[in-house]
C-alpha cells in the first residue's frame, strides 16, 4: 500500500466518525427573546416598566446621618428637670411606587419603610396606601405632617422638650400617622379633601367593652394656588375627645425668597393638636445661592398646658434658622439652631429656656 491510498484511507474515516458524531450531537435550544426593562415617562422621572406588566414601578428613599443636641431645661416645681445632651441616628428610608392606567383613573400604591440605628425596632413601616383616582386607603399623615421648609415653625412637635405626658395627658404629639379613608378633589387651581381617621387601630378590636369604638376623627382642608401664593384651611374633628381644630398655612413668593406662616386655633386637646390653645408661626426661606437655603423662623404658642376638655396655663415662643446646602446632587447638608422660651405659671409650675438643634447629612435617591 502506497503513501497516498493510507492518507485516502485515513481521510474517508475521519469523514465517516464525524457523521456519527454529528448525528449524535446534542443541539441547544435558541434563547428566547429577552424583554428589557423600559422606561415609563407617564408618570414622572424614575418609573420603569414591570417586564410583562403595564405597570409602572419607582424605586427611592434616602440614607441620612444625624446628630441631634439640647440643652438644660428646669422648670420649677415638681423636680421637672429636663437634662441636655446629644443623641446620634443613622436611618434607612426606602420606597415602593407603582401606578397604572385604569379606566377608573390612575391606580397606585405605596410601601414605605425604615429603620433607625438607634431604635429597637428592626424595620417599621411608614407610609402605605392604595389609591385610585381620588380614593386613599391606607396608612398615611395627616396635614400635621406637612410642615414649613424650615425647623422652627413646629407642625407636629410640642415646645416643651421632654413634657410629652405633662398632666397624664398620654399622647401629647399628636398622632399624624393613622389608618385612614381620603377623597380628594382637584381642580386647576383648586384641591380639596375629607378624611376619616382611625386613631390607633393597629392597637386592637374597637369595640364597647373596650372603651375606645369612638377612637376616630374626622377632617377636611380645602386649599388654593395662584401664581406664587398657596393657601390652605383645614379642620378636624376628635370623636373620642369631642372637640376640634383649625389650622391653615399660607407660602408666597416674596423677594429672592418664600415667606410661610401657620396658625392653628384649637378649641380643646385632640389628636390631632395639644400644645396649646392657638400658635402662630411665620418663616422667611431665602434662596442664597442656588445651592443654599437660609430660612430663619418664629412661632408663639399661648395657654400650653392641656386639660383633657381645655387649656390652661402660660405661654412658649421660639427663635431659630435652619441652613440647607446641597453638596452635589442628591446629597444635601442641614443644620439647625432653635432657642425656645417656656412660661407654664400652672399648678406651681415656672418657666425655662433652652437651646435645640440638630446637623444633618442626607443621600436621596
Amino acid at each position: 500500500m502506497n503513501i497516498k491510498a493510507i492518507l485516502f484511507g485515513s481521510a474517508a474515516a475521519l469523514v465517516a466518525f464525524s457523521g456519527v458524531q454529528a448525528a449524535d450531537a446534542i443541539v441547544a435550544a435558541e434563547p428566547e427573546p429577552m424583554e428589557y426593562v423600559r422606561v415609563c415617562d407617564a408618570f414622572g422621572e424614575g418609573y420603569f416598566y414591570i417586564p410583562g406588566t403595564e405597570t409602572c414601578l419607582k424605586i427611592g428613599g434616602y440614607v441620612r446621618v444625624q446628630a441631634d443636641g439640647r440643652s438644660d431645661l428646669d422648670i420649677g416645681g415638681f423636680g421637672n428637670t429636663v437634662d441636655g445632651g446629644y443623641q446620634t441616628n443613622t436611618r434607612a428610608h426606602l420606597t415602593f411606587e407603582a401606578k397604572s392606567d385604569t379606566e377608573l383613573g390612575t391606580l397606585a400604591s405605596l410601601i414605605t419603610v425604615e429603620a433607625n440605628s438607634n431604635s429597637n425596632d428592626a424595620l417599621t413601616l411608614d407610609e402605605t396606601y392604595i389609591e385610585l383616582g381620588g380614593l386613599r386607603v391606607g396608612y398615611f399623615y395627616n396635614y400635621f405632617d406637612t410642615g414649613l421648609p424650615g425647623e422652627t415653625v413646629l407642625h407636629d412637635a410640642g415646645p416643651i422638650a421632654g413634657f410629652e405626658n405633662l398632666f397624664g395627658y398620654d399622647y401629647r404629639g399628636g398622632d399624624t400617622l393613622n389608618n385612614s379613608v381620603r377623597y380628594t378633589f382637584e381642580g386647576g387651581a383648586f384641591k380639596a379633601y375629607v378624611q376619616a381617621d382611625f386613631f390607633d387601630s393597629q392597637d386592637g378590636w374597637k369595640t364597647d367593652a373596650a372603651g375606645d369604638d369612638d377612637d376616630i376623627g374626622i377632617n377636611a382642608l380645602i386649599a388654593a394656588k395662584f401664581g406664587g401664593v398657596s393657601v390652605d384651611l383645614f379642620g378636624g374633628y376628635d370623636f373620642s375627645n369631642d372637640d376640634g381644630v383649625l389650622a391653615s398655612t399660607l407660602t408666597a413668593e416674596l423677594g429672592p425668597g418664600t415667606l410661610g406662616v401657620f396658625g392653628v386655633y384649637s378649641f380643646g386637646p385632640t389628636r390631632y393638636w395639644d400644645y396649646s390653645e392657638w400658635t402662630i408661626g411665620a418663616e422667611y426661606a431665602i434662596k442664597v445661592t442656588d445651592k443654599l437655603n437660609i430660612t430663619p423662623g418664629a412661632q408663639y404658642f399661648s395657654k400650653i398646658v392641656p386639660t383633657f376638655d381645655d387649656y390652661a396655663g402660660g405661654n412658649a415662643w421660639r427663635l431659630g434658622v435652619t441652613a440647607d446646602y446641597e453638596i452635589v446632587k442628591d446629597l444635601k447638608l442641614k443644620a439647625t439652631v432653635n432657642y425656645t422660651d417656656v412660661d407654664i405659671d400652672y399648678a406651681g409650675l415656672g418657666g425655662g429656656d433652652y437651646w435645640s438643634g440638630f446637623l444633618r447629612l442626607q443621600r436621596d435617591f
